[in-house]
């Protein structure tokens, strides 16, 4: 099974169902407890979906993903001995993908 990243605007972005559910178990872990029902409509086991989120918050999502990604990026980059901030095959483009996110919500 896989997971997808639908953006508001440009291509998906994928990736398997091992590597998703750690992203989600540590955005999930960001988030107030009393705040993760709001999510399961748009984050969840089978991906994200910025559509489908509030415009106002489209920004403040991509923010939290991102530093989700920047984050297990910089420990797979340490593990596999390579300097911080390197792009490993685990996340590949996701990061920028994101940082346009980000651009579409302060837009809109």
């Amino acid at each position: 099974m896989s997971a997808i990243v639908v953006f508001s605007e440009g291509d998906p972005w994928f990736t398997n169902s091992h590597n998703w559910s750690v992203i989600l178990r540590r955005a999930m872990d960001a988030v107030r407890p009393a705040d993760r029902q709001s999510f399961d409509w748009f984050l969840n086991e089978t991906g994200l979906d910025f559509p489908s989120v509030e415009p106002a918050d489209r920004s403040s999502v991509a923010r939290l993903m991102l530093a989700v990604v920047e984050e297990l990026e910089s420990e797979h980059a340490a593990q596999a001995g390579r300097g911080a901030g390197v792009s490993g095959p685990l996340y590949g483009d996701l990061g920028q993908k994101l940082l346009n996110e980000v651009g579409v919500g302060m837009n809109e």
